[in-house]
């Protein structure tokens, strides 16, 4: 085994050999933890001989899972897609995100809680749609209590395990106890639709295997060996989960870095990784200190930001990598000329000439933008909010100068700016056709604290017809088209998905109001019976129901044109049900959207017709990797990767040359050659929300040490005299992170400031 352990350090090989028992590895950033994991998996495959099927992997998103797959097949020489598996668990080890680990448990064994095996998956919109109904159920208006509060304080109660009846104990407010009485009501109106919401697949895994000790039992016997990346990002629902399934052998081997935990806001706990020693005596702590990722200042910089928090275990990152060069801190005057900033370094890096004679180009072309908000923690937005929120753009047209993202990577290796250099460098120098410049835009990232800051970059970048991708602005998966079909394809699979009904039942348009879908399931509740079913006989209704088939007391009856429309909607899904299954899942998308004449619709729904055809393509090609697989099992297995799809696991530079925009909380677990840091002032970093807990303030300098960590190569911290945000100009304060640094890891400059 020599030769699997010729890429590891003493610490990694260290970790790799300890096979038995709690084991602990704190991972600092860029140390190589995966490549840790995966020679741990080969270990114990080939020289250990652990049958494969005794390993579990377990990470938070499914980009990692595929790298780990990818990279562990491979230094045992298996093919990666062997490994692959939709249905139970094979003869290779498990390897996949909580979520899906536990979405696969739970297709074996979740009959005994009451649960088809076929259960639909809501994401956050399907989930809105679910607790809107059921407000309007209970006379509650989305416009007195917001929906998405509601869902907050379930999520929350679900990731600590709490049932119906803990949460309302322990609710102290109006809000908190209508919330908690909604609980009950939601979650039947899941069951009743056979649906599971993501925090469910946790929750109700830890229940199948509290009241099931024999299933529970089942699970231990075949995972004796459990690993679990990024440890630090855990809830108590997937603490519980992982401690009861390691109960039984004790051998679980966690990986994370407490210096990077940043997800509390969602319901992770530090603590979990703070007090492994204590929940599983006698652990081994092995910590990997060795950066292979940065260079020594930014290195040292890190290590120099984190050592302000109290809060932490102790390590000190070290790294090989020299350079000259130091991270900047740069005062501009404001976001644009922060902004503006960025693209000067890029064109120094890009080695460009400089050209003050250069004018710009008139253009008179108005592009339409949209803007699209994400909130944080469930926090709302106010309209400001919204209008300042994520601006969605694709890279395939990024400005009005019709300069596409696909350019070429620039020839020359990266070169290095001399300290200093910047101050003599004039915005006026850099050409207006920046974005037809051979550079390498995928080595940058602009990351920053909030959605709403982007707007101003964004302004720059188009002016200047850079290319740039968004991580996290309109997902693919959250496109109109996208859901519109994946809703078709849940409801081909359960007739009792309510909420998919009620989303295409007028997509295209067929003449059903709410206030008739509304009666038809009233009754369809009343027979105990599906929707589909009920509208598919419709027109065999007894006379008795008939004259019940009113819209209100007032109303007339239902007319016999939308009784056929109804009867004509559900026929799509019963005859396609009965010939689904010797086709592909491409192949069902092709046949279900023809019956429903949805791709005609968009044939003729105007000029965006043609791109919204183009994404059920992609989707399609998606599909094609589960071509192994037939009719209701290949469609089960392809809906429920998607519906667990996150951020990070539509990231694909692959796609083209572009500058890459995030918040600081997607791009945890990317790298650049080149980062810069906007906003580096009181408020945005750290938060206002928490100046005054000392606990987030923790999480805010753990989250600005993350920031610096994804620098290779370069660093730029950059905060500004006075900042255009949330409809207000307000004069800053830099950030206290600033005034922790000295000049031995660091270069000041002040640059047109007023």
């Amino acid at each position: 085994m020599s030769n699997l352990f010729s890429e590891l350090n003493d610490k990694q090989i260290q970790a790799v050999k300890a096979t038995k028992g709690p084991v602990l590895v704190l991972a600092g950033a860029g140390s190589g933890k995966t490549k840790t994991l995966t020679h741990r998996i080969a270990y114990l495959a080939s020289e250990c001989k652990i049958p494969s099927h005794n390993i579990l992997a377990v990470t938070f998103t499914n980009k990692a899972a595929g790298e780990l797959r990818n990279r562990a097949a491979c230094l045992l020489g298996q093919n990666p897609n062997a490994w692959m598996s939709w249905r139970g668990f094979g003869a290779t080890p498990a390897l996949g995100t909580f979520h899906s680990i536990c979405a696969r448990i739970l297709r074996e064994d979740a009959g005994v809680l009451g649960y088809a095996s076929s259960f639909v998956i809501y994401d956050t919109q399907d989930q809105k749609s679910a607790i809107k109904q059921v407000m309007r159920l209970e006379g509650i208006s989305p416009k007195d209590i917001n929906p998405s509060t509601i869902l907050g304080m379930i999520s929350r109660a679900k990731n600590e395990l709490l049932s119906v009846d803990q949460m309302r104990a322990q609710a102290r407010g109006p809000i908190e106890k209508i919330a908690g009485n909604l609980y009950a009501i939601y979650q039947a109106y899941l069951k009743k639709n056979h649906a599971m919401d993501f925090d469910d697949l946790l929750m109700q895994s830890v229940v199948l295997f509290q009241k099931h000790p024999d299933i529970l039992k089942k699970y231990q016997t075949l995972w004796q060996y459990i690993m679990i990346d990024e440890y630090q990002d855990t809830n108590t629902a997937q603490y519980e989960w992982a401690r009861l399934l390691a109960k039984e052998h004790n051998n679980i081997f966690v990986v994370g870095d407490d210096w990077q935990g940043i997800y509390s806001w969602r319901g992770a706990s530090i603590r979990n990784i703070l007090e492994f020693e204590k929940d599983f005596k006698g652990a081994l702590v092995v910590r990997l200190e060795q950066n292979y990722r940065s260079t020594a200042p930014i290195v040292e910089l890190g290590n120099l930001i984190i050592a302000g928090n109290k809060g932490q275990m102790k390590k000190k990152l070290w790294t090989e990598k020299t350079s000259d060069f130091l991270p900047q801190v740069v005062l501009v005057a404001d976001e644009v000329k922060e902004a503006e900033k960025i693209l000067e370094v890029i064109a120094i890096n890009a080695g460009l000439p400089r050209r003050p004679e250069y004018k710009a180009p008139r253009n008179d072309t108005v592009e339409e933008v949209t803007y699209d908000y994400e909130s944080e923690g469930n926090k709302e937005p106010g309209i400001l909010d919204k209008i300042m929120g994520t601006f969605s753009k694709s890279t395939k047209a990024t400005s009005p100068l019709g300069l596409g993202a696909n350019l070429p990577l620039a020839s020359a290796a990266l070169s290095l700016p001399a300290a200093g250099s910047l101050a003599q460098y004039s915005l006026s120098n850099i050409p207006f056709d920046l974005g037809q410049q051979k550079i390498d835009w995928n080595n940058f990232a602009c990351l920053y604290r909030t959605n709403a800051q982007s707007r101003a970059i964004e302004e720059v970048l188009l002016k200047y017809g850079v290319p740039y991708r968004i991580v996290g602005g309109i997902r693919f998966y959250e496109r109109k088209e996208i859901k519109d079909t994946l809703a078709y394809l849940r409801l081909l699979l359960n007739p009792n998905d309510g909420v998919s009904l009620a989303r295409i039942i007028n997509e295209p348009s067929r003449g059903i109001g709410e206030k008739t879908l509304g009666r038809v399931q009233q009754i369809a509740r009343e027979r105990d019976v599906p929707v589909l079913y009920m509208m598919a006989r419709m027109d065999s209704i007894t006379a008795v129901t008939a004259s019940r088939m009113t819209t209100s007391q007032n109303d007339k009856r239902i007319s016999p044109n939308r009784i056929q429309a109804l009867k004509d909607f559900a026929l799509i899904f019963e005859r396609a049900s009965h010939e689904i299954n010797e086709l592909t899942v491409k192949e069902i998308i092709d046949l279900i959207l023809k019956r429903a004449g949805y791709i005609e619709y968009l044939k003729a729904s105007g000029d965006d017709g043609k791109e919204r055809i183009e994404n059920i393509e992609e989707l399609k090609n998606v599909a094609k990797k589960f071509d192994v697989l037939r009719g209701a099992e290949g469609l089960s297995a392809f809906l429920e990767e998607v519906s667990l799809v996150a951020d990070i696991d539509t990231y694909n530079p692959q796609e083209g040359q572009a500058l890459t925009l995030m918040t600081l909380h997607s791009a945890k677990g990317l790298e650049f050659d080149t980062v810069f840091l906007v906003g580096m002032e009181e408020g945005l970093l750290p938060h206002s929300n928490s100046l005054i807990d000392p606990a987030q303030l923790e999480e805010e300098r753990r989250l600005c040490y993350v920031g610096i960590t994804r620098a290779r190569e370069q660093l730029y911290m950059l905060h500004t005299t006075q900042r255009a945000l949330h409809g207000s100009i307000v004069s800053n304060v830099p950030s206290r992170f600033l005034s922790e640094l000295g000049d031995e890891f660091v270069e000041f400059t002040e640059e047109g400031v007023w």
